[in-house]
């Protein structure tokens, strides 16, 4: 048996019900729901141009170095990181005046005069 004498099998249905309740969105259609734009960052990776010194040899009058002469010249390649989107969703809300009773928003004050 389980709690209070109620059979394991109905706990569980019983908190299957009341988990898909708690899940069910509210419908945007209802004239009691409204909508609002929120943001939220979203981790990314992104890659983009490193840059580094890229050391080459050149032929130069350098008598003392073989007639060799070292230069420099920035040079890129792709590297990756990791960065931050900032993306937008619709959020769906009770209207002021009412307060979300499964998937349907109710008046604050038939809820009291219940």
């Amino acid at each position: 048996m389980g709690v209070g004498g109620v059979p394991p099998q109905a706990l569980l249905w019983l908190f299957l019900i009341s988990f898909i309740a708690l899940a069910t969105p509210l419908n945007p259609d209802d004239p009691n729901v409204c909508s609002h734009w929120e943001s939220y960052a979203v981790t990314v990776q992104e890659s983009y141009a490193h840059p580094f010194d890229q050391v080459y040899y050149t032929r130069c009058t350098d008598i003392l170095n073989w007639f060799k002469c070292t230069r420099h010249r920035i040079s890129y390649k792709t590297a990756y990181r990791r960065g931050v989107r900032t993306m937008y969703r619709r959020r769906s809300q009770c209207c002021p005046g009412f307060f979300e009773s499964g998937s349907l928003c109710v008046r604050r004050e038939e809820a009291a005069m219940s």
